[in-house]
């Protein structure tokens, strides 16, 4: 099966783009946001007075005039085009739209009616509007059903926003969505009706220009009003022509990406990305020339992706699974299947050693969508029947299970480098995309090493909060508890993410990394004993301690201060108390980590675990120093995203801010027969 490849990104011939920071396009370190709803407020009517302006377009157009070699574009207003200008006193907000007089790149336009200054511009019209933490918000619709024009796009697609601060002053509008371009090769490309462009993030629907006063703006589909809808795919109705061009208009936003063909009677190929792509606001990202080959009669393609092939002679192997994914289903498993991957090798280490891994997506499809639902003590209540048999209880996840007996089969005798003999299933963990929206995750870990996650596609975005109580002395564990400071809270800031965090911990934390989890409960203090894992065979639970004064990462402690003279950051190394549930009793090597509160860091002991864990895999000698050569210790919460919150909005009231979700259940631990 072909991949759609990213050819190229071309920039909008002219403007600058808006001053307020976007969201993150590369790696998935920034931190995405839940919000509550937001009303709109009050509408008043608008004030009788002629009024003219002249706007022009900087990265925003209602029609496209493409250069001889394809890379800009020129854009242009046509007459009779009209966008709405909006401004509010203290009761409710008015409007007035504004005509286009004629065409081009800048025209004149004129209204019946006028608005107080400073005033906001949209092009096309906000469906609603509303204040929120000091901003102007306007609600608008990316339409989720797109016709396809050769060479251009349909009007009205083109969001944009200007900022106006008075009468008689010239508009210069910016673009607010990006554009995919890509044309289509092969003689199917006539029978196709329609195809959807589907990704792991929002891409049409309702979403909010939010501003920030000064004449920024930026899109979000984090806020919403009311009965707004977002989704996560955009269609676009044909017909088709082989090798012309073709656009869509789409929120801006980072991932993999599918793109579905369909003809008249509804049979479709499919083709998924090999990597993420990112529409970039105000950009052109042309994905290249999509062969769709000659007709539709084409079988589901069951054989195994290859996400990641290593160049190295002995690679790590890891294995992914869907459940509850029907035949027509896994598509979307392979999109999410790559969106969790893309979070995973985002992550230290993994990211520094990507080089190191093969990486297989494995197809199988059960009969029902979904999972089995328990009573939260492990009896079925609602059953599905899917190929692993996964369930779990509605509001309870402590009781998720598979039949691990088809999981390990089902991967060793489908798994390219366990069939061929390369590895066994005790070097290959493994991870369970599951087709469900409710929240979850645990991880199932062997003695001999074999182990896997199962990860729900959980909707919507979380919380993890910190722990409420913390031990009140790191050395003695007879001084008690104490509640931990909102100073304390502020330094670690609060991470906020969705399932791809839960992935990272349970299953780059846990099931590869061999990991156990740093979190506490207030009320478990916990005995002062050993931790019997130690003597696995794989190891489990090295990043912890039963003792203060002797710990598995001494080595690091004896030289934190050398290393924190090199990076600051490494003085985080320590001896805290409270870890592996219990709040005292139990030590970890720092404040927090992705252990904690599912934040995409490792501690540097945990990095230094899981490099080990690489190099024995791979059949390479661990050194200490090479170690440090390559580690990077930065924690995205505390030091890309200071705060734990975006754009200046760190002080929101509680009730706007995101719900939090409690930790997940422990790692359960079994003993191979």
């Amino acid at each position: 099966m072909a991949a759609v490849v990213l050819a190229s990104c071309s920039r909008l011939e002219t403007g600058t783009a808006p001053a307020l920071p976007q969201r993150e396009t590369g790696d998935f370190y920034s931190v995405s946001y839940a919000w509550r709803k937001i009303q709109p407020l009050a509408a008043l009517p608008p004030i009788p007075g002629e009024s003219a302006v002249t706007a022009g377009f900087g990265e925003s157009r209602t029609s496209l005039e493409i250069s001889g070699e394809g890379s800009v574009a020129r854009v242009l207003w046509t007459a009779g085009d009209s966008f709405t200008m909006y401004g509010h006193y203290d009761s409710g907000y008015v409007h007035s739209v504004y005509t286009a007089l004629s065409g081009g790149a800048s025209a004149d336009f004129s209204s019946a009616y006028t608005v107080p200054f400073p005033a906001h511009c949209l092009y096309p019209a906000a469906t609603k509007v509303g204040g929120y933490a000091g901003s102007d918000v306007f609600g608008v619709e990316i339409p989720p059903v797109q016709r396809a024009i050769a060479g251009n796009i349909a009007d009205d697609l083109n969001l944009s926003y200007a900022y106006c601060k008075g009468e008689n002053e010239d508009i210069h509008f910016e673009n607010l969505l990006a554009l995919v371009k890509f044309r289509m090769e092969g003689k199917a490309t006539e029978e196709v009706e329609y195809l959807t462009l589907a990704g792991s993030g929002a891409l049409s629907g309702d979403a909010i220009v939010m501003t920030d006063g000064n004449g920024n703006a930026y899109l979000t589909d984090n806020i919403s009003f009311q009965g707004d809808e977002s989704y996560p795919s955009v269609t676009l109705e044909g017909p088709f022509t082989e090798g012309e061009d073709y656009y869509l208009a789409v929120i801006p936003c980072s991932g993999v990406i599918s793109m579905s063909f369909y003809n008249a009677d509804g049979e479709r190929i499919t083709k998924n990305s090999s990597a993420v792509i990112n529409f970039t606001q105000g950009r052109i990202c042309d994905i290249g020339t999509v062969d769709i080959g000659d007709d539709f009669s084409q079988d589901e393609d069951m054989s195994p992706v290859a996400y990641l092939e290593s160049p190295l002679d002995n690679p790590v192997t890891l294995a992914v699974i869907p459940e509850g994914f029907t035949q027509d289903e896994l598509q979307e498993y392979e999109l999410a299947a790559k969106s969790g991957l893309a979070a995973l090798f985002a992550t230290e280490p993994y990211k520094s050693y990507k080089d190191h891994f093969n990486v297989w997506i494995l197809k199988v499809a059960s009969k029902e969508s979904g999972a089995g639902v328990t009573d939260g003590d492990g009896n079925l209540t609602e059953s599905r029947d899917t190929y692993f048999k996964a369930q779990w209880g509605e509001n309870s996840y402590s009781d998720m299970t598979a039949d691990d007996n088809t999981v390990f089969s089902f991967v060793s005798n489908n798994c390219p480098d366990i069939t061929d003999g390369t590895h066994n299933i005790s070097e290959v963990p493994v991870l369970m995309i599951i087709n469900d929206a409710r929240y979850g995750g645990i991880c199932w870990s062997y003695s001999s090493g074999k182990g896997y996650a199962m990860v729900p596609l959980t909707e919507g975005n979380f919380s993890w909060n910190y722990p409420a109580s913390c031990a009140v002395s790191d050395e003695d564990p007879s001084a008690g508890t104490r509640s931990v400071t909102e100073e304390e809270r502020a330094e670690l800031g609060q991470n906020i993410g969705d399932w791809r965090n839960t992935l990272v911990h349970e299953f780059g934390g846990h099931c590869f990394g061999r990991l156990g989890d740093e979190y506490w409960y207030s009320a478990d203090s916990g005995p002062a004993t050993s931790i019997s894992t130690h003597s696995w065979t794989v190891p489990m639970g090295l990043n912890l301690s039963a003792s203060y004064s002797v710990t598995p990462w001494d080595e690091l402690l004896s030289e934190r201060d050398a290393l924190a003279a090199a990076n600051p950051l490494y003085a985080r190394i320590g001896v805290y108390q409270g870890g592996g549930v219990s709040i005292l009793n139990r030590w970890r090597s720092e404040k927090t980590s992705c252990m904690i509160d599912n934040r995409f860091y490792f501690s540097a002991w945990q990095r230094m675990l899981i490099v080990k864990r690489i190099k024995s895999l791979c059949s390479e000698k661990f050194s200490t120093q090479d170690f440090f050569s390559r580690d990077v210790p930065e924690d995205p919460v505390r030091d890309i995203a200071p705060g734990g919150a975006p754009y200046g909005l760190e002080n929101l009231p509680a009730a706007l801010k995101p719900q939090p979700v409690p930790p997940l259940p422990p790692v359960r631990l079994v003993v191979d027969d």
